[in-house]
C-alpha cells in the first residue's frame, strides 16, 4: 500500500507492506488516525497512520480473502466481508464481538462490499445474490 500526500506535489510519503498476497480493500477510520487493510490471506491489519506502523492483525491466515472492510462511525468496530459472512471485531478487546450470516443465503454466495449508515444504527451489506442486506444493531441492553 502507498501513502500519498494530497497537498503540494502528490508524492509518495510511505510505502506499506501489508500483506504476503494482493491488498483487497482499504478503509480509514472515522477520525482519520487508522488504516485497515484486507489482504488475499483473510487477515485484517489495523496500521497507525500518523506513525505509519503496523498495530496489529485480526483473523485466520488461510481464510478466503477479505472482500470488504468498514468501521463503524460510532463504535471502536471493525466489520470484515469474508466468504459468506460478516466478522465484526471490536477493537479495544481485538476480540471478534460477532459474527453476522443471512439465513437465506444461497449456496455460494459471498459478501461483496460493507456500508455502515451515518448514525452507525445499520450495517448494509451487499451479496453475490443481487441482494443488499441490512443488518440492524441494537442500544446495549436491548434484544
Amino acid at each position: 500500500m502507498k501513502v500519498w500526500s494530497l497537498s503540494g506535489n502528490w508524492s509518495n510519503k510511505h510505502t506499506i507492506d501489508a500483506h504476503p498476497g494482493y491488498v483487497t480493500s482499504v478503509c480509514i477510520s472515522p477520525d482519520g488516525s487508522l488504516c485497515a487493510s484486507g489482504g488475499k490471506d483473510g487477515v485484517a491489519s489495523l496500521w497507525d497512520l500518523t506513525d505509519t506502523k503496523h498495530l496489529y492483525s485480526l483473523g485466520d491466515k488461510g481464510d478466503e480473502p477479505i472482500n470488504s472492510l468498514v468501521f463503524s462511525p460510532n463504535r471502536y468496530w471493525l466489520s470484515v466481508a469474508i466468504g459468506d459472512e460478516i466478522r465484526v471485531y471490536d477493537l479495544e478487546t481485538r476480540k471478534l464481538a460477532g459474527v453476522l450470516e443471512a439465513k437465506d443465503l444461497g449456496k455460494g454466495a459471498s459478501v461483496t462490499c460493507l456500508a455502515w449508515s451515518h448514525d452507525g444504527a445499520i450495517l448494509y451489506a451487499g451479496y453475490t445474490d443481487n441482494l443488499i442486506r441490512a443488518w440492524q444493531v441494537h442500544p446495549e441492553g436491548e434484544d
